[in-house]
């Protein structure tokens, strides 16, 4: 067989995976079953969109069960979809279908200079930077996401509709995001002052 030229090719790609997430934006969007090779390289780019229907694992669950002698996983959701990899971090963002994956893709790289060491993919705005930030942050706890974004027609920090979260299933108490102020890409970083709730899902394989 070829299996050792097999693991040198996959090595060979993980590695020009690794320098590149170090030298260019790196972003990977998971729209089917994503295994072995294909898991370490959406990993090593960091950056992770995911469909609803496409696991990331390094094996497969009927391989798992043979490991353990037992009938512990019944599906590769289990040890890689979406419920699993967005709690902890690894995806970004999760998608229902290829379309609405799509234009993610797109809206990320909208703030994304098209070059290595060029300015900010700056876009022109209907929104004037020089009009008041409208929303006010209330005496009770409230969704810092309405002070970047704004709420209906009240104007938010960002230029509406221009704000995107990430992350929003990984650490409960920040929100993370883009947007655009005056036409230009800002990272945002808020604290959730509101009680949270964090839902990590049970391993079937940990006995306790």
């Amino acid at each position: 067989g070829i299996g050792v030229e097999n693991l040198q090719g996959s090595g060979k790609i993980a590695g020009e995976t690794s320098a590149a997430y170090d030298e260019i934006f790196t972003l990977s969007y998971v729209t089917g079953r994503s295994v072995g090779i294909g898991a370490y390289l959406v990993r090593l780019g960091q950056r992770v969109i995911q469909m609803k229907q496409g696991p990331i694992i390094l094996t497969g669950f009927s391989a798992l069960n043979k490991l353990l002698g037992r009938e512990v996983y019944t599906s590769q959701d289990q040890l890689g979809g979406p419920q699993i990899m967005y709690p902890n971090g690894v995806a970004h963002e999760i998608v229902e279908d290829d379309q609405q994956g799509v234009s993610s893709l797109l809206k990320w790289l909208s703030f994304v200079p098209k070059n290595v060491g060029a300015l900010p993919a700056v876009r022109e705005s209907g929104d004037p930077v020089e009009r008041k930030v409208q929303w006010r942050p209330t005496p009770t706890p409230y969704d810092p996401r309405l002070m970047m974004a704004g709420e209906g027609n009240t104007a938010g920090f960002f230029d509406k509709g221009s704000f995107k979260e990430y992350l929003s299933g990984w650490g409960k108490s920040v929100v993370v995001g883009r947007g655009r102020l005056g036409g230009i890409p800002f990272g945002a970083i808020a604290v959730e002052t509101r009680q949270v709730e964090q839902v990590i899902p049970a391993d079937p394989a940990d006995p306790n």
